[in-house]
């Protein structure tokens, strides 16, 4: 059983995209895997910006074959993907792997493949690179919400005003934060209180942003990360909708 989520990030101040299996969040201290195994995998010559679509079948296959190497000896748990770069990580305490798995790396010759071995006993790559934090998992709901204006053939490249809804579970939470919102780059639309939920007071904020993914995704991480010492979350975002010209 597995349970996938992407989701587009920035690694090393490059867009990316991330691939993780959620159900280690609680399994992996269980599995007593303490070595940490990355395989990096790049494109023949040095100076290619990018993938050809060889090479991307062939990063494909060696996927596939590392996958079916560690099958009963070790978890495979994410990767991280850019246009000239893929990633994989995978948790085991077999060293008998470890070296299969290096051989395999180094008889690869259509690609620059390498890779290595760490001791990792707190599964921190996964944990804290792998695993998305809530502004991470945001950028989800921000891919669904920028296609959702591409359906209506809106424009995503102009800066338009980007409304938040943050909630929190008190009052006095929600006044503290106040005085943070200036710093974060936005401006105050108004409050509220709703009942029947466990985060009632809610403040809007007003700030601008393209509907670029990378763009709103850190226009969102400023407001959930903002947010986060005062036990607010991301309630609700929406933006200004213009049609493309």
């Amino acid at each position: 059983m597995t349970d996938w989520l992407k989701y587009e990030w920035e690694w090393n101040e490059r867009e990316a995209v991330f691939q993780v299996d959620m159900q280690y969040w609680e399994l992996l201290p269980t599995l007593a895997y303490s070595q940490l195994v990355f395989v990096s995998v790049a494109p023949r010559e040095p100076e290619s910006i990018a993938f050809s679509r060889a090479e991307e079948r062939r990063a494909n296959a060696l996927q596939h074959l590392l996958a079916e190497q560690i099958e009963d000896a070790a978890i495979f748990v994410g990767g991280i993907g850019m246009k000239d770069l893929i990633q994989f990580y995978f948790y085991t305490s077999d060293d008998a792997l470890i070296h299969r798995v290096s051989a395999i790396c180094r008889a690869e010759t259509k690609l620059r493949v390498t890779c290595g071995h760490v001791a990792e006993p707190d599964y921190a790559t996964y944990y804290c690179l792998l695993f998305p934090d809530d502004a991470k998992l945001q950028s989800v709901e921000n891919a669904a919400f920028i296609r959702s204006v591409q359906h209506r053939d809106g424009d995503l490249n102009l800066i338009r005003r980007i409304r938040l809804t943050m909630a929190f579970v008190s009052e006095e939470a929600c006044d503290a934060f106040v005085s943070e919102i200036p710093r974060l780059g936005f401006t105050v639309g108004g409050r509220e209180s709703i009942g029947n939920t466990t985060h009632p007071y809610r403040i809007e904020l007003n700030g601008f942003s393209t509907l670029k993914l990378s763009d709103l995704n850190r226009c969102t991480a400023r407001a959930i990360n903002g947010a986060l010492p005062y036990g607010g979350v991301l309630d609700h975002l929406n933006a200004e909708f213009i049609n493309r010209h």
